[in-house]
């Protein structure tokens, strides 16, 4: 029980800063997809934000099996759904390690952000 304001640094204070999912989500989708306005300056520029990838109309269905699509396969593992990496080919990068359960929490995380604007002229083309 806090008696006062959290403490800077503490969990209880980590656990004010972020929605229920959104820390999960950064850890492990973060590296390469901006997730929130909290890192505004994160992902990689060539890949969809999360508020993007709200625009499209399956997106949930991609989120659900988003390991299956390139380049996730190499370096994702799915506990109880995807094979271990062979041991002569390892990722290439760190790897993602997720249960159905934190998965699950990933994509209800997902269905708490705004889609993008993207305008009225915008087609994907």
């Amino acid at each position: 029980m806090l008696l006062g304001p959290p403490v800077l640094g503490s969990p209880e204070a980590a656990a004010q800063d972020y929605a229920p999912g959104e820390k999960l989500t950064m850890i492990n989708c973060g590296r390469c997809h901006k997730v929130s306005e909290k890192d505004r300056m994160g992902g990689i520029g060539s890949t969809p934000s999360f508020a993007v990838m709200r625009t499209w109309d399956n997106w949930e269905e991609k989120m659900k099996a988003f390991w299956t699509y390139r380049p996730h396969p190499s370096f994702t593992q799915i506990e109880g759904v995807t094979e271990p990496f062979p041991e002569d080919r390892p990722p290439f990068v760190h790897p993602i390690s997720l249960t159905l359960d934190e998965l699950r929490v990933i994509i209800d995380y997902a269905r708490s952000i705004e889609p993008a604007d993207l305008g009225p002229d915008w087609e994907l083309r």
